[in-house]
């Protein structure tokens, strides 16, 4: 029976029978045998059943809710048995935003998977938040700091792998048709290239003289990708608002110019957030200690 628990709580977490059968390598019709027999045991109906998707009744919902925890605990704990001494294996679940992905993450996890043979890892490219518990082990996420702006929630730790400023930028040919801005109210004017997740959306920090001021910029475009937005300033599109190492180079070679350069910007800072678990598994505080220390040697070489 609990066999059939356990495989009951996959299938109302992925809302399909047929993706839980997958997971534990099981046929469809084991899988609906599974939760029948496991609902004739109990005598209770756990699952409602459409053409497209199956979800819990309410009986089944109070199940999954007493269960899940306990099932996750118990499977943190034996993972941590199995991990004892050197021998670490398991799977890692990673959400990324895309630009830190590109730039660090991928040649980090190709290092760490030929040393760690015995792990596995998951990643997904997202740059919106997810759930550190039921979706993923780490969620590495890219946001504009500012004063003022909302924390995030609490209960999740916090790391800040990064952290550098936010770069005013056009074209040449964009500036010689539209005026360059000489202050952040001259934005208003402007056409400018924002994204929502990565740098504050269309709320652009300023500083001068101590002074702090945010400014709403038009909603002429948005995309949730660095490097799109980057591209379109190239391609003369617009004003953007982006990290300094993804433009520096462009600046330097009279792709892009910098502007508004006497306001301070906010920072563009990479923050990696997990969950506080009682029992942490090995394979995951092996992980984290390894993208710090592997991101901290990649940023100190690039500096050379």
């Amino acid at each position: 029976m609990l066999d059939k628990i356990i495989f009951f709580c996959a299938v109302v977490k992925s809302g399909s029978l047929s993706k839980a059968a997958e997971e534990f390598n099981i046929s469809v019709s084991a899988a609906s045998r599974w939760v029948a027999e496991l609902e004739k045991e109990m005598g209770v109906s756990l699952l409602k059943r459409s053409t497209r998707r199956v979800s819990p009744s309410q009986t089944g919902m109070h199940l999954y809710e007493k269960f899940e925890p306990l099932a996750r605990e118990a499977r943190e704990m034996i993972e941590e048995v199995m991990s004892t001494g050197n021998d670490y294996i398991g799977l890692i679940r990673i959400a990324s935003t895309p630009l830190f992905a590109t730039e660090h993450l991928v040649d980090i996890i190709s290092n760490f998977l030929i040393e760690y043979p015995k792990i596995k890892v998951k990643l997904f490219i997202n740059p919106f938040p997810v759930n550190l518990v039921d979706e993923v082990d780490f969620s590495i996420r890219a946001q504009a700091s500012y004063k003022g702006k909302i924390d995030h929630d609490s209960s999740d730790v916090r790391k800040r792998l990064v952290s550098e400023p936010l770069v005013t930028v056009a074209s040449s040919r964009y500036l010689s048709q539209h005026p360059a801005p000489q202050s952040p109210e001259d934005l208003a004017t402007h056409r400018c290239l924002y994204s929502k997740s990565l740098v504050g959306g269309n709320k652009w920090q300023f500083f001068l003289n101590g002074k702090v001021s945010i400014y709403n910029i038009p909603n002429f475009f948005e995309c949730d990708n660095s490097e799109i937005l980057k591209r379109l300033a190239l391609n003369h599109a617009g004003i953007a608002y982006l990290p300094k190492s993804l433009v520096e180079e462009d600046i330097r070679q009279g792709h892009l110019v910098s502007i508004l350069e006497n306001y301070m910007a906010s920072t563009f800072d990479i923050n990696l957030y997990y969950k506080r678990r009682e029992h942490y598994p090995a394979r995951l505080s092996l992980f984290k200690d390894y993208l710090i220390s592997s991101l901290e040697k990649r940023l100190s070489e690039k500096k050379k």
